[in-house]
């Protein structure tokens, strides 16, 4: 059986975090990995809206341009959705640092 490019995503992010990927058995309720925090769904598309990634970079480059360094973080909330609904956007590198890294990020 060949490894989807997807599943290959949620198992490579869940072992950089220290667990593992909850195999699709009906147990994982959207879930795709967990850890001691939070449960985590991984999507892999074909592309990402281009103002998100540009809003990313902005943030990201203000980020590091400070002394000392921060992380850039995009905050989302569509019209007419609560604040609680908001979104928050960071580079999952960014995420690993903060959170601890226990693998080592080799995606293609």
């Amino acid at each position: 059986m060949s490894d989807k490019s997807w599943k290959a995503l949620e198992r490579r992010l869940a072992r950089d975090l220290g667990t593992q990927r909850i195999p699709v058995t009906g147990e994982r309720a959207g879930a795709d990995f967990e850890d001691g925090l939070f449960v985590y769904q991984a999507k892999l598309g074909r592309r990402c809206p281009a103002y998100l990634t540009d809003w990313l970079a902005g943030i990201v480059a203000a980020g590091q341009a400070r002394t000392p360094a921060k992380v850039g973080v995009v905050v989302f909330k569509p019209k007419r959705a609560p604040d609680a609904g908001a979104l928050v956007i960071l580079r999952f590198q960014d995420w690993v640092d903060l959170h601890g890294a226990v693998g080592k990020l080799d995606a293609p």
